[in-house]
């Protein structure tokens, strides 16, 4: 074989020998037509690997396949066991997310052994593999208070199952200003929720609605009349609203994002306000710095153009939180 043609195939062989590579390298030497020189030049391997293979297969009559490299790894310290289960406790993050956590603390642990942690601990189940969906580029407003979303949304949770649940999201923290419970969609309900959430975090310029039936569903009659009183509201208030693309849910997919959090979560709450609490003040966003722990109501003082019309019930939740 020329020079040529040998530095092609050390060019393109692999590092690991296959079981093919394996079997003509035993060939070559049973053939005696190549020296072991040769034999190393074109699998890119040292002459000493060529004559300890064919030494074993000497021995024992059988081609070996190469075992694949590595150690095996340990098993995982007590300790960092339970701060991955407490982890988990606090803020119910996936493993990708404890995973990050844990990197800052300068531990690099793999995301399937930390879901392994939390399949034994009884907190995560196997699920089939995802299609990786494509990069998107989010949008959200620069500064708190600008935009919040509002919806109302049917609880599937059996404690509330059939009542509703309204909430209004801030577009640029994720942080839930208002919300309550109700039996029905109402104009009232949505402007009592609004007024208290003015009260304590300040007035939003504006307020993104899904067009949906939901908003106005009891009230048809009070609609073909003119304009309900959460419009009204909002005039009174000089809020704009805007009013999302019809059959087009990405409009407002942001608090639909928080409601189906909600629903998933919520099972490990006495009560929605525990739930709100902790999305709010304990739960690191993960639309923001994971590793640093962000929640919404810390990217929402900070991003706050007007501090002084916090309330110090913020404040003190804050605190708690942390």
């Amino acid at each position: 074989m020329s020079d040529f043609w040998i530095s092609i195939v050390k060019r393109y062989s692999m590092s690991k020998l296959s079981k093919e590579q394996i079997e003509w390298i035993i060939k070559a030497k049973v053939n005696g037509k190549l020296t072991n020189k040769e034999i190393a030049d074109v699998q890119g391997i040292s002459i000493s690997r060529v004559q300890q293979l064919y030494r074993e297969y000497k021995r024992t009559g059988v081609i070996h396949v190469q075992k694949r490299a590595g150690r095996h790894k340990q098993p995982l310290p007590e300790s960092v066991r339970n701060e991955i289960v407490e982890l988990y406790r606090k803020y119910r993050f996936s493993a990708s997310y404890i995973g990050k956590i844990l990197r800052e603390e300068g531990l690099h642990i793999d995301n399937d052994r930390i879901n392994q942690v939390l399949k034994e601990a009884g907190f995560a189940m196997s699920e089939p593999k995802k299609w990786h969906r494509k990069k998107w580029i989010r949008y959200e407003r620069e500064y708190s208070n600008s935009l919040w979303h509002v919806d109302w949304h049917m609880i599937k949770d059996q404690r509330w199952k059939g009542l509703w649940l309204i909430v209004y999201e801030d577009d640029s923290s994720r942080f839930i200003t208002g919300y309550g419970v109700y039996p029905s969609p109402t104009s009232k309900y949505s402007v009592d929720v609004l007024k208290k959430a003015i009260e304590k975090y300040g007035k939003p310029e504006q307020i993104l609605f899904d067009h949906g039936t939901t908003f106005y569903g009891v009230e048809a009659d009070e609609r073909d009349k003119g304009i309900t009183e959460f419009e009204k509201f909002l005039i009174k208030e000089k809020i704009t609203l805007i009013v999302g693309r019809v059959d087009h849910p990405q409009t407002n997919g942001k608090v639909e994002k928080f409601f189906d959090i909600f629903e998933k979560k919520v099972k490990f709450f006495n009560t929605v306000d525990e739930f709100m609490n902790w999305y709010n003040f304990i739960r690191p966003h993960g639309a923001f710095d994971i590793e640093r722990l962000e929640t919404p109501a810390m990217i929402f003082y900070k991003r706050l153009p007007k501090k002084e019309i916090i309330d110090q019930s913020f404040f003190d939740m804050l605190e708690r939180g942390v």
